[in-house]
């Protein structure tokens, strides 16, 4: 019954659910939303890079560095002007955010997309027992 569940397993369900959860901000759920479709490993990688750069700056501002050179600055920029468009639709909807928010928006998808990539194997290896 469970082989059976897991060789039709879709990978979006997570993030179809995060759309749909009535308990969730309604950033975190515009973010599932955009995050919809994105490959496991990708769209894993691309939030958590996007998270770690929001995190960053966070701290900078934390420890008021205003220097607009540096180096979380530079590298938000360097996402924002050459990341992937997924990268970059993510960076659009948290931009208004205050950067802690921001942060805890993309660390919270970041690990939904870890979770949703983790899947792979096990419903992998359910599909290749069904053959």
């Amino acid at each position: 019954m469970i082989a059976d569940y897991l060789t039709t397993f879709d990978f979006n369900m997570p993030l179809i659910d995060a759309v749909n959860d009535s308990d969730l901000t309604g950033v975190r759920s515009e973010l599932a939303a955009l995050a919809l479709g994105e490959g496991l490993d990708s769209g894993y990688y691309e939030a958590q890079e996007l998270a770690e750069a929001f995190l960053d700056a966070a701290r900078e501002a934390n420890a008021e560095i205003t220097d607009p050179n540096s180096p979380a600055r530079n590298r938000l920029v360097e996402i924002h002007d050459h990341g992937s468009s997924y990268q970059r639709r993510l960076f659009d909807k948290v931009a208004p955010l205050p950067l802690a928010d921001a942060a805890s928006d993309l660390v919270w998808l970041a690990a939904l997309m870890r979770d949703r990539a983790d899947m792979y194997r096990p419903v992998e290896a359910a599909r290749q027992s069904t053959r």
